[in-house]
């Protein structure tokens, strides 16, 4: 599957062919559908003949193993801006191209990165030299400042339409869980316990009854560390199920495998239970890189989860 090629085929990046924004911050869900979005409007901005591109080009791999000396990307751990990387950014701005017209900063996830790093941009990213473009990405922009936003053309990416995902899935688990995002789709064919790690999810919604199964099932999710994130986004997916199941809309239900054993739990689950429980997952997650213990840290989630079961009946 070439994502440059569907990006391309669906236009995403129409914008290059009108009037460009110095800064532009493109938003999805799918980091992989951001990536390739970043990089393809970085070459649509230095080669007339970006249509020729995909991601085994030349150009575009020499971008994104940060070889190209006018197109960077950024941060340079990989995981978020840091002022470091912001400082940089801001040295380097005012130095002319030296092989391409313009200069290129990439900045992917600035939603993850600190207010300290995204405050350095400002000033560059309101008053940049005429051969600067600042191409950013986040998956969602609530963390990031208003300032930043306000300085930039967003552009939300879309995932494909159902019949066009369709026709490109050859692994039914993968297409379910992704919901027509390409990116999703590529990531999660490739993992080989990715039936074990939805059953898991799904068991916490239907297995999980009582404080005395915290500690089994808090053990169980030790084995798939890695896949944590996805496991309580799954999750989170079941709760959306649960509500359509309850409102006689089953037939909405993005998890069409699991629905019969989510029919079976509905009625432990009340609404007011799944917006809590949501907003629980939702918390844990964003304090779960700072917690030293991460098997207490679900264990605790695990009895508040059922804590909430319980009150909210």
């Amino acid at each position: 599957m070439n994502i440059a090629e569907i990006i391309k085929g669906e236009d995403f990046i129409r914008l290059q062919s009108g009037r460009l924004s110095h800064a532009l911050l493109f938003q999805s869900i799918d980091e992989r559908l951001n990536e390739v979005a970043l990089i393809m409007t970085a070459l649509s901005i230095n080669y007339k003949t970006y249509q020729l591109f995909d991601e085994n080009s030349a150009e575009y791999l020499k971008i994104k193993n940060g070889a190209d000396v006018d197109i960077k990307i950024y941060p340079k751990n990989n995981e978020k801006l840091l002022v470091s990387d912001s400082n940089e950014i801001v040295s380097e701005v005012y130095i002319k191209p030296a092989v391409h017209a313009y200069k290129v900063f990439i900045i992917k996830n600035i939603d993850v990165s600190t207010e300290q790093a995204q405050n350095k941009l400002l000033k560059v990213l309101e008053e940049p030299p005429k051969n600067v473009y600042f191409l950013l990405s986040c998956k969602g922009d609530a963390t990031i400042l208003p300032t930043i936003k306000s300085r930039c053309q967003k552009i939300v990416l879309e995932k494909l339409p159902k019949e066009k995902f369709d026709a490109l899935v050859k692994n039914p688990l993968a297409g379910m869980i992704s919901e027509g995002y390409v990116g999703l789709y590529e990531e999660y064919s490739k993992k080989a316990n990715l039936e074990e790690v939805v059953e898991t999810a799904v068991k916490l919604v239907t297995d999980l009854k009582n404080s005395g199964q915290v500690l089994k099932f808090s053990t169980n999710l030790m084995q798939y560390k890695e896949d944590i994130r996805l496991i309580f986004e799954i999750y989170i997916r079941c709760l959306e199920d649960l509500i359509k199941i309850k409102s006689e809309k089953e037939e909405l239900c993005s998890l069409p495998l699991y629905k019969d054993a989510l029919k079976s739990v509905e009625s432990e689950f009340s609404i007011n239970a799944i917006c809590e429980i949501n907003s629980l997952i939702s918390l844990f997650m964003r304090k779960r890189e700072a917690n030293v213990n991460e098997q207490v840290a679900e264990e605790q989630l695990l009895l508040k989860i059922l804590e909430v079961k319980y009150i909210c009946k």
